[in-house]
């Protein structure tokens, strides 16, 4: 049997690796991205069996980790069908994580009916507070620019922070909403096919 998540996970690492290598040649911030981001694909991978890691939801995640990457041309200051592209990621971001959490708590995980929605949600705007955190620590450091590192264009606001959380969070409703109607239509399929 093939082993999906292996070749997303092997193909990803490549156009990283590509994205990272134009990124140095360029000298734009983004080559700093390349190590968490690499980073934080392989040890998805590696929990792969405890989360129960669906190859449709880890190629999802390498999407959401390549588009944050294309910041390296500049992405992050323009806006595409009128919102800025940051939007886009932070949304897919929110997406990608609750569709992933709620496979791994409906298959292994401890909270059920409600509790699981709302330790879901809870779980999506903790990651994005810490990368907010990140971010903000990665300024104070080095400075501002681009990347997760730093803070630069998609970031100008004062309100920054709180829309990309609040896209995080509408991201995730959206997830959680999409695997309910999921849902549904597999059970009612399931149904007709008993009777």
């Amino acid at each position: 049997m093939m082993n999906y998540n292996k070749i997303i996970l092997w193909g990803t690492s490549i156009i990283l690796i590509v994205l990272g290598i134009y990124s140095f040649t360029t000298d734009s911030h983004y080559k700093w991205d390349f190590f968490f981001l690499i980073g934080l694909l392989w040890a998805v991978y590696l929990i792969k069996d405890k989360i129960k890691l669906h190859p449709f939801h880890f190629s999802l995640f390498a999407l959401f980790l390549v588009m944050h990457n294309l910041g390296t041309f500049d992405t992050y200051s323009n806006n595409y069908f009128g919102m800025e592209y940051d939007l886009y990621v932070h949304g897919f971001f929110g997406i990608v994580s609750a569709l992933m959490l709620y496979r791994t708590y409906n298959l292994v995980g401890p909270y059920k009916g409600y509790l699981k929605y709302l330790a879901i949600i809870a779980l999506v705007l903790g990651f994005s507070a810490f990368h907010e955190l990140f971010e903000y620590g990665g300024a104070l450091t080095v400075g501002e620019g681009e990347g997760v590192l730093f803070v630069g264009a998609g970031d100008t606001d004062e309100w920054d922070t709180q829309k990309d959380m609040r896209n995080n969070l509408v991201g995730a409703l959206i997830g959680l909403g999409l695997y309910v109607i999921f849902e549904r239509i597999n059970n009612k399929s399931n149904k007709k096919r008993k009777t």
